[in-house]
């Protein structure tokens, strides 16, 4: 309805005729779809593959280990068993909202046991009175059409975010196994290192025996090794913490793991990678994709069908009544035409004369309904800039990954290449220890990468809301 009209009629004082003939300008508004400034054939400006993204995304790493933890986190989660009973709370709401289309009945029976005062007669009455009611509104001006969409939008947020929630629930799973891995990785660099280092040492004190070396080099050493000793606590504290959480993630307790927990403390495994370029869609794919975008959408049809039924309070509800009545004493007649009774007809409410509550109810849901477009504008700006920001990480970490490989054979070379002049004494056992220090560097900045691009990997599909419809899911979840 246009603002002229509201206007126009907001004004009226009474007349309930006047109102019928402009019942049909109250309606509830089609959903809204996305409002964003995309153009036909938009992509991401990171050049990502514009096929839709995969619903089960994770297989694309081709860890079998982690596909597992994410379909049992996916399956016992206690969070995504919550967000069903939200869902069913919503669904039943639903239908509670569609019964106020449909007559309503209800029934009151009563007894009652009195002996009259001012009479010496030991007699009691005995009286049963019995009411069947029916009634039914005539939605003539479609508040309770806009009151069942308002709940249909509600279910439908419901879902969503239960959606969300498995977004969220898969992608945490998945970055807290590439945690596990990396610090297993990087425990591995630096026990292998600290291996290195120990032998170097005993080297460098037979030297300082014979006089080859001094108690320099020999202090030089020790440090290195102990500095890389310290280190490998701090990696092992992160694979329990990646461990612990993965452990709630798939619904155990942290202090006892279950089987394929346990089988993860003792196989240490490789940094899962993703063997095939991203899958990212169009721009237009994740509007329609990205949960977080549903959910806003559908609580601007709420907000919208929330405010028609405001408007309706500017009409008067016509209500149809029926009652059925009966009466019987204990006077010893039977049940007949005097012991029941009936009446039945319309009754019309409305707030008129004094419409100032409803303009003022009129009025939040307006603020309210704006409010929202105005969130949902920002989600859908925040979500675009979100998935382009995590794409453009992953190609960047993408392309230092051929670099850090060059840097660690040279840095074994050069190592190699220390020891032997340092063996025949054209260098001193600095070199040495340099040369040890830049490869131990080398092997964890690659262990970090490698980890690193799985993670930011797992991000740009989750940024993408990549998992499932709400009937997928379900499926999912069934089998």
């Amino acid at each position: 309805m246009s603002e002229k009209v509201v206007s126009r009629y907001a004004r009226l004082s009474g007349a309930a005729a006047l109102a019928l003939i402009i019942a049909g300008c109250a309606s509830v508004p089609e959903r809204p779809g996305a409002a964003a400034p995309l153009a036909p054939g938009d992509t991401f400006r990171a050049g990502a593959d514009t096929q839709i993204v995969s619903s089960e995304w994770w297989a694309g790493f081709s860890d079998p280990v982690l596909a597992s933890l994410v379909n049992t986190s996916l399956q016992t989660s206690p969070a995504l068993k919550g967000a069903d009973f939200s869902v069913a709370e919503a669904e039943a709401a639903l239908r509670l909202a569609l019964l106020g289309a449909s007559p309503t009945a209800s029934s009151r029976a009563g007894l009652t046991a009195a002996r009259p005062t001012g009479t010496t007669a030991d007699r009691i009455n005995v009286n049963a009175t019995g009411t069947l009611a029916a009634s039914w509104e005539l939605d003539a001006f479609g508040r309770i059409a806009a009151l069942v969409e308002a709940a249909r939008y509600d279910a439908a947020t419901a879902r969503e975010l239960r959606r969300d929630i498995a977004v969220t629930l898969a992608s945490e799973t998945a970055l807290s196994y590439i945690n596990l891995r990396g610090a297993e990785a990087r425990l591995e660099v630096g026990r292998r290192n600290a291996q290195t280092q120990s032998e170097s040492l005993e080297l460098v004190r037979t030297l300082v025996d014979n006089g080859r070396a001094t108690q320099l080099d020999l202090e030089l050493a020790q440090t290195q090794y102990r500095t890389t000793l310290a280190g490998l606590p701090v990696y092992e504290a992160d694979r329990e913490a990646a461990i612990s959480r993965l452990a709630a993630l798939t619904a155990v307790p942290a202090s006892s793991p279950g089987g394929l927990l346990q089988q993860l403390t003792t196989s240490p495994g490789i940094i899962p990678a993703l063997e095939a370029p991203i899958t990212a869609g169009t721009p237009e794919d994740l509007l329609r994709r990205r949960p977080d975008i549903r959910v806003a959408e559908a609580r601007i049809g709420a907000a919208l069908a929330m405010g028609e039924a405001a408007r309706a309070g500017l009409f008067p509800r016509i209500t149809l009544n029926a009652n059925l009545l009966g009466l019987v004493r204990n006077t010893g007649v039977a049940i007949s035409d005097e012991s029941i009774g009936f009446d039945f007809g319309p009754a019309i409410s409305w707030a008129g004369p004094d419409l100032r509550g409803v303009y003022a109810n009129i009025d939040v849901t307006d603020a309210r309904t704006g409010q929202i477009i105005a969130n949902y504008q920002s989600t859908v700006l925040d979500a675009l800039a979100d998935a382009e920001t995590a794409l453009t990480d992953l190609a960047a970490e993408n392309r230092r990954t051929a670099d850090l490989d060059a840097a660690l054979a040279s840095a074994r070379r050069a190592l190699d290449l220390a020891r032997l002049r340092y063996q025949e004494g054209l260098d001193s056992y600095l070199n040495v220890l340099d040369a040890q220090r830049s490869l131990l560097d080398a092997e964890d900045r690659l262990a970090v990468n490698r980890a690193e691009t799985a993670r930011r990997a797992v991000r740009a599909y989750r940024s993408l809301g990549g998992i499932w419809t709400d009937e997928e899911l379900a499926a999912f979840r069934a089998g």
